[in-house]
């Protein structure tokens, strides 16, 4: 903040961009959810099966229901409860272009470090989502 009370240019450009896609991603959610409620779309599990394998391991739920770990999920898109991942992958990755509108401003005002760990924090939800780094069983 500056000395007036006011926030600075990279606050007021981060929190504008922040709300626009928390609330795109919320409306995808509700939109989606509907989509997946009304039976627009069929599911690809169906809603009777869901009870019997919901409470498995995530690697016997991804077996039974026939899915693979990863971004796989994309290929399935047309189904209902597939499509209602997208609200929650832009809920996820919504601050990514926030913290890329920043960093102009940073490397402009000779704030090398704050730019850094912008691109930092970018680069490692980047390479988070891109499932090239695994961690488990």
């Amino acid at each position: 903040m500056t000395g007036t009370g006011q926030p600075d240019s990279d606050q007021e450009r981060y929190a504008r961009l922040l709300a626009i896609g928390t609330n795109a991603g919320l409306a995808m959610l509700v939109v989606l959810f509907g989509i997946y409620m009304l039976g627009v779309l069929d599911p690809h599990v169906p809603h009777e099966r869901l009870p019997e394998i919901w409470h498995l391991p995530s690697g016997e739920f991804l077996e039974l229901a026939r899915l693979e770990a990863g971004w796989g999920w994309t290929a399935r898109l047309r189904h209902a409860d597939i499509l209602t991942l997208l609200g929650i992958v832009t809920l996820a990755f919504c601050s990514v272009p926030c913290l890329l509108a920043v960093m102009p401003i940073y490397w402009r005002s000779r704030q090398r470090m704050l730019f850094a760990i912008c691109g930092l924090e970018v680069a490692v939800i980047t390479l988070a989502a891109s499932g090239l780094l695994s961690v488990g069983h």
